[in-house]
């Protein structure tokens, strides 16, 4: 099959790799849609560490074309969205109750080989039925929104709260969406490119400001009445929006950190203590109904996919997906990659 190995930092091959089998409970899948995630740029960049050679990829739909031991084979010919987090197999979660509460969870591409392949083996209890009236490409844009409704489960958000979103890529458009359904009232969000906020204003954002504007502290802090947003979510992975997180939350107020990478600084914890805030960390999709509840909001027409995606490439193109879901040129919010 083919597959695409990042082999070093800013390096992209497309390579034949042997087809995989499936194990026992677990499935074969053909990747139908696979989307670049932050985390893939992150990788491409060597601001994540992985080792190479290593085959990204998380995000991701298609057709189960074989089954292992334990599995239904009726399952061969349909299709699913799948989780991107495998379980290890060996906790008591796994061994006693749902594997997807497993605590040892791993992100494929990340700790082990991804989707962006032709095919891939991942475990049956991955998978996801995509419910009627979502497209296939729609079930391949999923983690983003499983991540958002995750942090928006743990900062519970009240009608009328002010809501700042750090970021709007495809996590921080999700979050922002996500927050304007919660009933945020004002909703701001920030981010370097003014293409990107017909989507953000779109999703329900209210103000949105250019994040390499002079005194952008201080101008949101007197949007807020001088005290700060009730709510911060950092989505960029951005050192400087992670650094001032805690200056543009209101006291008592709560604070998301979602966008990772190696460099971002440690968080700020005399000021957080003196403000009293509330601080939480996201560092998934949750793996509690999230997939599925996101789903349903993309079923119902909450949510309208379309605008985010901006670019789609086969795998034969991946050196060229990379180059432009990193740079984010041409506008590109979400890079489709179609085997």
């Amino acid at each position: 099959m083919k597959a695409v190995v990042l082999t070093g930092v800013g390096q992209v091959e497309v390579q034949e790799r042997p087809d995989p089998v499936a194990e026992p409970l677990h499935v074969v899948v053909h990747v139908d849609v696979a989307s670049l995630c932050g985390t893939d740029a992150h990788q491409f960049e060597g601001r994540i560490d992985s080792p190479f050679p290593r085959v990204p990829g998380h995000d991701f739909a298609g057709t189960v074309v074989s089954v292992g031991e334990g599995v239904d084979g009726s399952l061969v010919g349909q299709q699913f969205a799948v989780k991107p987090s495998l379980p290890c197999g060996t906790c008591a979660a796994c061994v006693d109750g749902p594997s997807l509460d497993c605590p040892n969870k791993k992100l494929i591409g990340l700790w082990s080989d991804g989707c962006f392949a032709e095919l891939v083996a991942v475990p049956r209890v991955n998978l996801v039925p995509i419910p009627d009236g979502v497209p296939i490409w729609g079930a391949a844009l999923l983690e983003p929104f499983a991540v958002a409704l995750n942090c928006i489960d743990r900062l519970q958000i009240k009608l009328g709260d002010s809501v700042l979103v750090l970021g709007q890529g495809p996590i921080g458009l999700a979050v922002a969406r996500f927050a304007a359904l919660s009933g945020a009232g004002r909703l701001t969000v920030t981010d370097v490119r003014e293409e990107v906020f017909e989507v953000s204003r779109a999703f329900g954002a209210t103000d949105c400001l250019d994040s390499r504007t002079d005194g952008l502290v201080e101008r949101v802090l007197e949007m807020h009445g001088g005290r700060g947003a009730d709510v911060v979510v950092e989505t960029s992975g951005a050192p400087a929006a992670s650094a001032s997180v805690i200056d543009l939350v209101r006291k008592e107020g709560k604070a998301s950190f979602i966008g990772y990478a190696n460099d971002l600084p440690g968080i700020p914890v005399v000021p957080m203590m003196l403000k009293t805030a509330t601080v939480f960390g996201v560092g998934g999709n949750g793996g509690r109904g999230q997939y599925e509840r996101s789903l349903e909001l993309i079923r119902a027409g909450r949510v309208d996919l379309s605008p985010l995606v901006t670019h789609r490439f086969s795998l034969d193109d991946a050196p060229e997906a990379f180059e432009v879901a990193s740079t984010k040129r041409d506008g590109a919010i979400k890079v489709l990659l179609e085997p």
